[in-house]
């Protein structure tokens, strides 16, 4: 008869377990600070003080979903996976140490926590050891004022590229990481959603849904686009400064026609137009206000004044017959509104796809009509939502007369 499998697992001993934890703990921090101040420094530590540091030491910095906070399992994965990449490449300014950011993070910030906190003469040879660490030290503004600001940009660019009108924003919150606090947090970077803040409003007797132009911050705030409505060529009773709404149709065109990943566009959208200048255009009973997708111009946000808010009521490729650039462009080639349609010049992603800067007649031609920065926007492609098939440029000479 065979035996039975014993079900239950021999546990090791709670004493053994704890007894490598903490050698292998000891063994990153060494690794951390002979790739910091050179090898031998580490030796200096006496045994207490191990004990001591390994006692009161950072956990592993970890990336959870703030507390009551809900996103789609996809995208949540796709976020925590892409920042844990980021996470672990090197610590600028010692790259050639090779010492990944969240080890600096976590075990770094316990060591370099120690020596600047640690009484003067404690040890033998401790203010030697507190020298040579100088650089990196809390108080000293240096390195480690650059890892903070390394953290900061990092999260930035996150919330940067992960947020959108129609999902919402995710935000990264670094107040739980030990990043200039000295006694022991949670050391997570905690993600919060912030979603779009909608409404709804009666134009043309027709209920419209509009989303504030907005970006959400530390605590939860929001920075809100407004502008007096002077500043861009509209007038009002009183001129006082008026938040900024995009109406859900604008959002579609603005994406429709651009062909760009949204979450890069909408971010953009806020950036371009929160407390900066614009160049506009001013219309009738509306206003253009130039929209660039970084240092490209690529079209106009049509915007009106309703009440106390402006709203942007769509968007308008530069090609469009609403702008300048579209009606000049229609004076030089005859094309009308069906023809650039037609033709996919109305939409960034297949008037890159012809790839005119290739071609000395036709990029004379949109030059001329003012839409020479489409054809250095063909770099925009990079961040498309995606693949637009090469269209023939024989075809634009054709409709265009331009081989007689």
């Amino acid at each position: 008869m065979a035996k039975k499998k014993n079900k239950h697992k021999i546990q090791e001993d709670p004493r053994k377990l704890q007894a490598r934890h903490k050698r292998d703990y000891l063994s990153r921090l060494k690794m951390v600070c002979d790739k910091l101040v050179g090898p031998g420094w580490f030796e200096l530590i006496p045994a207490v003080d191990m004990d001591i540091i390994y006692e009161k030491r950072y956990p592993s910095l970890t990336i959870k979903m703030a507390p009551g906070t809900v996103i789609d399992e996809v995208r949540w994965q796709t976020y925590r996976q892409t920042l844990s990449a980021l996470l672990d490449a090197p610590a600028f300014e010692v790259t050639e140490h090779n010492i990944p950011l969240k080890t600096i993070l976590s075990e770094g910030l316990a060591l370099i926590h120690f020596v600047s906190m640690m009484a003067e003469n404690r040890f033998p040879r401790s203010e030697e050891l507190r020298a040579i660490f100088k650089p990196f030290l809390i108080t000293t503004d240096g390195y480690y004022g650059y890892i903070a600001d390394q953290v900061a940009f990092l999260l930035f660019l996150m919330d940067v590229r992960n947020g959108n009108f129609r999902d919402g924003f995710l935000h990264a919150d670094r107040t739980q990481t030990n990043i200039g606090i000295v006694r022991a947090t949670a050391n997570t970077i905690f993600i919060h959603l912030f979603k779009p803040i909608t409404g709804s409003i009666v134009i043309n007797d027709r209920k419209r849904e509009i989303i504030a132009v907005n970006r959400f911050v530390p605590r939860g705030i929001s920075l809100q686009v407004k502008f007096h409505p002077s500043a861009i060529g509209l007038q009002a009773v009183v001129d006082d400064p008026l938040p900024v709404y995009i109406q859900r149709h604008a959002l579609n065109r603005l994406d429709e026609r651009l062909g760009l990943q949204a979450n890069n566009v909408h971010s953009h959208l806020f950036f371009s137009l929160y407390e900066q200048p614009v160049n506009y255009v001013p219309g009738n009973g509306c206003t253009l206000i130039e929209f660039n997708m970084y240092e490209y111009k690529v079209g106009y946000l049509l915007t009106t004044l309703h009440e106390d808010k402006l709203i942007i009521r769509s968007f308008l490729f530069l090609t469009n017959d609403g702008t300048p650039e579209g009606r000049k462009l229609r004076q030089l080639t005859g094309l009308i509104k069906h023809d650039k349609k037609y033709l996919g010049i109305d939409k960034l992603s297949t008037f890159t796809a012809y790839k005119i800067h290739e071609d000395e007649e036709l990029s004379t031609l949109f030059h001329d009509a003012g839409c020479g920065s489409l054809l250095d926007a063909k770099n925009l492609q990079a961040i498309a939502a995606e693949y637009t098939p090469d269209r023939n440029k024989s075809t634009l000479h054709k409709y265009m007369n331009l081989d007689n």
